[in-house]
Formats: C-alpha cells, structure tokens, sequence
C-alpha cells in the first residue's frame, strides 16, 4: 500500500509540495521544531513534514486544518475558473484546453493532498479531547472529525480514487 501512497504522491506533486509549505508555516508559526523539512522522499512521510508533536489543541487542530483548507481553497479556484470560462466562452481551442487541462490537475493535486498525516490526526484528537476545554471541543469538533476520516483515506489512497471519480464527474457535466 505504501507504494500505492507514494506513487499517487509522486502523480500530484505539486498538491504535495504547497501542503508540504503550508504545514512547515503552521509549524514556524507555532514554534514546533521541524525535524525533517524534505518534501518529497520515498517513505510514508512524503508530502509531510515531520516535526514533534503539538503541545496544545489549538496547534494540532491548525496543524490538520490549514494546509487542508489552504489546499481546498486553491483547487476550488482553480478548478472553477476554467469550468466558468470555458461555460461562457465556449472557445473550441487547442491551447485553451490544455491550459484548462492543467487547471484541472492542479487543482487535482491539491485536493487529494489537503488531509493531514494519520499520526497528526491522531495527535489532533487527543489533544482536543483529552486535554481541550468544553469550548474547543464543540467548536472543532465537525472540521476534526472530517480531517480524522480524510487522513484514512489519504493513507489508503481513497482520496485519490474519489478525485478521480470528482474529476470524471466535472468534465463529463
């Protein structure tokens, strides 16, 4: 499986490479030491950075959460202007299709790259619900659950799998 994993990171690397950035901020921002910064390698940390884990709740949550919501936001972006474009426009050109194309996989890329690294997530939620007050557990309680099933199924390759079937679903409507 973990071939699989780094073959489909490989495959969108330039989702993997912005996460990677994001989530080595969150860790300068929160002072967390970086052990590892290398982006790409050939272990179930690509497309991660390894750091020491998150002391406090507020940090493990932003941790999972903001290269996550980063990495939506830019394929949202991405993925809606050529639809927009191309919905109004409606140009039958060679060059504008290949840059729609591109458009597309890189906003791929970054959305079967948002979810954290299954230990984060692990981190994330002790640390909300073992050590987190009444009001961090309400309040994260929706967006942790998500990114706690997401790193599943990032690290069974299911994200990659559901991008495909999304994509196939966009171009086809």
């Amino acid at each position: 499986m973990t071939k699989l994993y780094i073959l489909t990171k490989y495959l969108t690397f330039p989702g993997a490479l912005i996460r990677c950035m994001w989530e080595q901020i969150v860790c300068r921002i929160c002072k967390v030491p970086v052990e590892d910064n290398r982006y790409l390698r050939n272990d179930e940390m690509i497309s991660h950075v390894e750091h020491e884990l998150m002391p406090k709740a507020q940090g493990a949550f932003a941790l999972c959460f903001v290269p996550a919501f980063m990495n939506f936001i830019g394929a949202f972006f991405l993925a809606l202007a050529p639809i927009i474009f191309t919905l109004y426009a409606r140009f039958d050109d060679t060059v504008l299709t290949i840059i729609n194309s591109l458009a597309y996989w890189f906003a791929f890329s970054l959305m079967t790259n948002s979810y954290p690294l299954i230990e984060d997530a692990y981190n994330m939620i002790e640390k909300i619900y073992k050590k987190g007050n009444i009001l961090q557990k309400i309040l994260y309680a929706p967006a942790a659950a998500f990114l706690f099933i997401g790193a599943f199924a990032e690290k069974y390759c299911i994200s990659f799998i559901l991008g495909i079937v999304l994509t196939a679903v966009i171009i086809l409507i």
